[in-house]
């Protein structure tokens, strides 16, 4: 069936309708949940139509294949030990940068996310890639996470009533679940270290930062970190003042160092 559905989607004016096909098919097949082969690992995808990532796995076998493979450079060129997964939902990051034997910490606040991400992990037997049901922020308190459609396992986020995007919508009916959030330097204890993060917590990374403000001062660092353009001076002038100098970017996601001597190349 996913070859079929992959064959159709690669044709443009298909798009809108493999997703409505592949819905009936799994609605009359009573199909949850999926085992794939992707590359060296293995993959729990819940077919679920309103998740982007498992459906672009399952679909095209890629997802953010420039960012990783850009990232992934960088970790190779500059020998670093250590990836931080920051809103890792089911652990594609984390999954594909375990092969390559480094020390993995792998953070997702949603349970259900949270437990493909385990299943995950134990199907591909990494035992030096760590996970935790907790989101990282500056306070260390429970917490509630919302989106707009209760069937969307992807794109949750922190609720601040201020968030220009919640407005957007009737609070009556937004889908919350609570969770609980921890500043990364309770948990990650680290020095004179090379690390790199990606960051993709939906409007929240400021206050992740600041969460994380001693392993950023006390390490060498790459940051992956997701940006909307309403937030981006904003987290631009808030890395400058760390230290931190912006030198890749791919679609949304901006590439800063705290070191000299990278190599940019892709």
């Amino acid at each position: 069936m996913r070859a079929f559905l992959q064959t159709l989607y690669r044709f443009k004016f298909l798009k809108r309708f493999v997703p409505s096909l592949m819905k009936i098919i799994v609605k009359l097949a009573s199909i949850k949940n999926v085992k794939i082969k992707h590359d060296q690992i293995n993959l729990n995808l819940n077919l679920n139509l309103n998740n982007p990532i498992d459906r672009e796995i399952y679909l095209k076998n890629i997802y953010e294949h420039k960012q990783l493979k850009f990232l992934s450079q960088q970790i190779e060129i500059n020998n670093f030990d250590i990836f931080l997964d920051i809103g890792a939902h089911m652990g594609f990051y984390s999954l594909k940068l375990s092969t390559k034997n480094l020390d993995v910490y792998s953070f997702e606040p949603i349970i259900e996310n949270y437990e493909q991400l385990k299943k995950n992990k134990e199907d591909n037997k990494f035992s030096k890639m760590r996970i935790f049901n907790i989101a990282l922020s500056n306070q260390k308190k429970s917490i509630k996470m919302w989106v707009p459609d209760k069937n969307r396992t992807g794109g949750f986020s922190i609720y601040d009533q201020n968030d220009e995007e919640i407005k957007k919508y009737d609070k009556n009916k937004i889908y919350e679940k609570e969770c609980k959030s921890e500043l990364g330097d309770n948990i990650l204890d680290f020095k004179k270290q090379k690390i790199a993060i990606k960051i993709d917590v939906e409007r929240h990374e400021k206050n992740v930062l600041k969460g994380l403000k001693n392993l950023l001062n006390n390490n060498q660092i790459i940051l992956q970190i997701e940006l909307f353009d309403k937030r981006k001076k904003d987290i631009f002038n808030q890395l400058k003042k760390m230290n931190f100098i912006h030198f890749n970017t791919i679609e949304k996601d901006y590439n800063f160092k705290n070191f000299n001597h990278l190599d940019k190349s892709i």
